[in-house]
């Protein structure tokens, strides 16, 4: 596919995409005002005694990484999917992965037995292995010519029923059911360094597996016959491409909650930019992943401040009309 524009061109602009987001997300819908001053001083000049830059250091840094990082996993695991299913309507969301990995998080919230006892990041991954798996098996995945539309309904169906189970746990939550339901919705606003290091290192290790099968998915989109011929393992790439997919979304969810659309329509946008290899595809998903949520998590904060707007809000109102457009053509 060719581009628009110059390869290092778009990657100046993705670059600056995200500074500016960074910087809007870091300063914008303060109840105490923030300046460029503040920011450089907390770069260059720490001072531990400013309150500006104590409120950049303990709140806005931590909850920046976190929608960067959570916005790159979201973004990569959509376009593995996509290359791994050769389905373009195929994401974390779309398939169910994030219902699973939110409905087992809020079932261990309520305290369920067994889940309330593992690490988040283990019970976000228990649900999305499941949820995932049973979507695959009822759409047919593991057929000889799977069909992309019976996936999705297959997820849309596994999903609403994995919102209905998720629905009743926010109901038994009681006292906790707002910051549940307001965690179900997608939102960076719990993002705290503890947060931060529960969600990098199983980030790292999802990010590592996707750049290790980046080449044998180049290898699959030219066909499994050809592939084969080509002395590629069909079943070790998806089993990878699957280990990889659940730990940047389990690791995602458990932390920020369901953040939808962003696993579907962001891979689309960077195969306008820079086609479908994927040595090049997964890291410019991850550049545009990572500046829509710093974006969208400053918008959150304006619409109804000083209340905030869930992140997920946005990105599925962002999402949505993308989906149905895909659908269309993907039909047609």
């Amino acid at each position: 596919m060719r581009t628009s524009a110059p390869r290092p061109v778009i990657c100046l602009i993705l670059i600056v995409f995200i500074s500016l987001g960074s910087v809007f997300s870091l300063l914008s819908w303060s109840s105490f005002p923030l300046t460029l001053t503040s920011l450089t001083g907390y770069l260059f000049t720490f001072d531990p005694m400013n309150m500006e830059q104590q409120i950049l250091a303990s709140i806005r840094v931590p909850r920046l990484l976190g929608g960067l990082l959570i916005g790159a996993n979201l973004a990569i695991a959509g376009a593995l999917m996509q290359g791994l299913s050769r389905n373009a309507l195929a994401s974390p969301s779309v398939l169910g992965i994030n219902a699973g990995a939110a409905c087992f998080m809020a079932l261990a919230n309520i305290g369920a037995p067994f889940l309330s006892d593992l690490p988040s990041v283990l019970v976000a991954s228990i649900g999305g292995v499941i949820s995932g798996g049973l979507v695959m098996i009822l759409g047919g995945f593991f057929a000889v010519r799977p069909h992309p539309l019976k996936l999705v309904l297959a997820g849309i169906a596994v999903g609403a029923l994995l919102t209905g189970v998720t629905r009743a746990a926010v109901i038994l939550a009681d006292d906790k059911a707002y910051s549940v339901m307001s965690w179900l919705a997608g939102s960076l606003s719990s993002i705290g360094w503890p947060q931060w290091h529960m969600l990098w290192p199983a980030s790292l290790a999802g990010l590592m597996v996707s750049a290790y099968v980046a080449t044998s998915l180049n290898l699959l989109s030219l066909g499994n016959e050809v592939a084969t011929s080509l002395g590629l393992n069909i079943k070790r790439t998806s089993l990878l491409t699957c280990v990889a997919v659940v730990l940047l979304t389990a690791s995602s969810v458990a932390v920020a909650g369901s953040i939808g659309f962003v696993g579907l329509l962001i891979p689309h946008i960077a195969k306008r930019l820079v086609g479908t290899n994927f040595l090049i595809l997964l890291p410019t998903s991850a550049l545009l992943g990572a500046g829509l949520l710093a974006w969208t998590d400053g918008v959150s904060r304006a619409i109804a401040f000083p209340a905030e707007t869930p992140v997920g809000v946005l990105t599925a109102l962002i999402g949505t009309p993308c989906f149905v457009l895909l659908a269309i053509k993907r039909k047609a």
